[in-house]
């Protein structure tokens, strides 16, 4: 796989296309979103695990990540959990002028395209995945939550989500309570609950690629 970073776009981004292919080349897009205190090269990894012939766009969140005053480490989408105020609109309107940024740069054939992220990111996935004007196949929430404060207008589409029943940093509650209300308004989620704290697997891994290539495939 070819990778490049990028900071052109409303967002800086890490750019991940399949070995022997141009970046002109026409691929289905997946847009994934890191948690609070990493950055876009935190699950750049992860392309490798689910390459199907997919373009990777791996964000970097706006905001740097302060635990403490005159202390920061990577940056976040969103202060406190869930989000305080209006920490989050900055974010979300960055990553849905984003989506379509790269919808106008890279061919990318109608439809085919997944929202995903992990922790804060997956909230984002949600989020931004049910308001973006772009016609979406998916959205892949990991280790995240909706939330419901601010909740986006929903309707049914294919949603994923995976958590660890050992996640004390997301407690799994938020996943169940996240699947609850998706169910309540008409959406259906594919659910996995795997023995895992605050982290992705092999197992969990092969979940989102098996996803991945139902809603992407021709």
């Amino acid at each position: 796989m070819t990778l490049t970073r990028h900071d052109d776009l409303s967002l800086k981004y890490v750019l991940n296309v399949p070995g022997g292919k141009r970046d002109d080349a026409a691929l289905p897009l997946v847009v994934v979103m890191h948690g609070r205190g990493a950055d876009a090269n935190d699950l750049a990894d992860l392309a490798p695990m689910v390459d199907h012939g997919y373009r990777f766009v791996f964000p970097n969140a706006p905001k740097k990540f302060e635990p403490m005053p005159g202390y920061s480490f990577g940056y976040s989408w969103f202060d406190g959990w869930p989000p305080e105020g209006d920490s989050i609109v900055q974010s979300r309107e960055k990553l849905l002028a984003l989506i379509d940024g790269l919808v106008e740069r890279y061919p990318t054939p109608e439809g085919k395209i997944v929202i995903a992220g992990f922790s804060q990111g997956g909230l984002m996935a949600i989020d931004i995945g049910f308001r973006t004007k772009q016609q979406i196949a998916g959205i892949v929430c990991m280790s995240g939550a909706i939330y419901e404060a601010d909740q986006p207008p929903l309707r049914n589409l294919p949603v994923l989500l995976v958590h660890g029943t050992e996640d004390d940093m997301v407690p799994l509650w938020h996943a169940q309570r996240t699947r609850l209300v998706l169910e309540e308004n008409g959406v259906r989620p594919e659910y996995h609950e795997f023995p895992m704290a605050h982290h992705v697997t092999n197992e969990s891994m092969a979940v989102v690629r098996a996803f991945l290539r139902r809603v992407l495939s021709d």
